[in-house]
């Protein structure tokens, strides 16, 4: 398998540090507000490359932070009357009700920067005695003139560097681009802990630092996270982490790219964020994760507007809808395709789109292609063997699984009903609906049925009349 390694610049083969054991890093969120679609755009590639590496083999350590305490939740728990453990809680709850329909893999460790302050404190001290730091009325910054290789992530000149963003300016530091280990504390209502320079609280770059080594070791082979984290997040862990151990701190540097909204980058700031929170009461989950994964992990994504999504939306529809009304028509059941041979040749040829810097959008396109072909054949045979290969497909993608002959859970059943709730109705009222247009054609009063047929289609769900009954289409 090969990755592209920020560090290097280069695609390299993927060979981790300790056998067949990985460890794996990704910067998780600031909890004082909802996850946007942003954040999802960079977790779903770090899932599908778990996954991949266990379906490989490896032993996966995967390591997904939170960061508690930061201005930003200070400011918000002011906003909201509450304090900051009240905020980061209640967004951290939030989250994972956002992400609980994505199925993404659980980390082995989430980390929370309020449970590791003795971790922190402890690499600072390092820090300080290898003289790489130093104290400045309460405060402790990261001396960057120290480290000789600092700019070797982000390819930074230092000039570059005083313009870019996030730097902060302060006359406690020798040279702008220091910065903060500890920050002492300034106000009574900001969290705050002892320390051997005061009471204060950690800088945003050494809390990663402790966490990732904490619990993957003082290297270890993969960090990720979006590529506006290279500086100066990821670049500051470099060093500082480097500067403690002597070692190098990580062997791979993965980064996603951003997401634009109409030509402009999702921020805050231009207040162009969508919620994921949002999003799903539009769309399935699955939805979005094929419009992402549709697109390279590095490559940005544009969203001109909801028709870019609603595409891939009719695309997981016709995918889904046409498989279980071959699996019905042609009567397969799971235990025909529990006896069936994997297509290795197949499957071959996905993994090794996966390996090459895990190429999702070749993956795709490869099973699409095969899809076409089963459709247009419509035997038996071919359709049993391609419901074999999703099956295992499905396991590293974390899509394309949701079909009831394959595990009794069916995307276009949970659509149906997201539509109906959409529309306020409930599903068994759907059914009655259909049951009352059936009767009606029974008995060949078919303008009757076909005002209810409109009924129906105003909830979007198109009946289609076929040889095994109305058959129910999301549209």
């Amino acid at each position: 398998m090969k990755v592209k390694n920020t560090l290097s610049g280069k695609i390299e083969e993927f060979i981790p540090l300790r056998g067949k054991d990985v460890g794996i890093y990704v910067c998780g969120l600031t909890v004082y507000d909802r996850m946007h679609i942003g954040h999802i755009r960079s977790f779903i590639p770090f899932d599908i490359l778990t996954r991949y590496l266990r379906y490989k083999g490896y032993k996966v350590r995967f390591v997904r932070n939170f960061t508690d305490v930061d201005d930003k939740i200070i400011k918000k728990a002011m906003q909201e009357g509450k304090t900051p453990q009240e905020v980061s809680e209640k967004y951290i709850n939030y989250f994972y009700e956002d992400l609980k329909p994505f199925e993404l893999i659980k980390p082995d460790y989430e980390p929370k920067v309020t449970d590791h302050i003795s971790d922190i404190l402890e690499l600072i001290k390092r820090i300080l005695e290898k003289g790489k730091g130093y104290v400045s009325d309460g405060d402790v910054y990261f001396d960057v003139n120290s480290f000789n290789d600092y700019g070797k992530l982000s390819k930074m000149s230092m000039k570059d560097m005083l313009a870019g963003a996030r730097v902060e300016v302060s006359e406690k530091k020798r040279n702008p681009l220091d910065f903060a280990l500890w920050k002492s504390k300034k106000y009574d209502y900001e969290p705050s802990w002892e320390s051997p320079w005061g009471e204060g609280r950690p800088g945003w770059h050494i809390e990663c630092s402790a966490m990732s080594m904490k619990y993957l070791g003082e290297s270890f082979d993969i960090h990720g996270g979006g590529k506006d984290l290279i500086f100066p997040h990821h670049e500051n862990e470099i060093a500082q982490s480097e500067s403690a151990t002597g070692k190098e701190f990580v062997k791979y540097w993965i980064h996603t790219g951003h997401l634009y909204i109409k030509g402009e980058k999702m921020s805050k700031s231009i207040g162009n964020i969508i919620t994921v929170h949002e999003m799903l009461k539009s769309f399935h989950p699955e939805v979005l994760k094929l419009f992402i994964i549709k697109s390279h992990y590095r490559s940005n994504i544009e969203i001109s507007g909801i028709d870019d999504i609603k595409k891939e939306e009719k695309t997981l529809v016709n995918f889904y809808y046409n498989l279980e009304f071959l699996a019905e028509k042609l009567k397969i059941s799971s235990q025909d395709i529990e006896k069936a041979q994997l297509d290795t040749n197949l499957l071959s040829k996905i993994e090794n789109a996966l390996d090459q810097d895990l190429n999702t959008p070749e993956a795709i396109s490869i099973i699409f292609s095969e899809y076409d072909k089963v459709i247009n054949e419509k035997s038996r045979e071919s359709v049993i063997k391609f419901l074999k290969l999703i099956g295992s497909v499905s396991k590293i993608l974390g899509i394309f699984g949701r079909l009831d002959v394959l595990n009794n859970h069916s995307f276009i059943e949970e659509e149906i009903i997201r539509r109906c709730k959409e529309h306020g109705y409930s599903y068994e009222e759907l059914c009655s609906l259909i049951e009352k247009r059936n009767e009606m054609r029974r008995q060949k009063k078919f303008q009757e049925a076909d005002e209810i047929r409109k009924k129906i289609l105003d909830i979007g769900i198109y009946l289609q009349d076929t040889e095994l009954g109305s058959k129910k289409i999301p549209i």
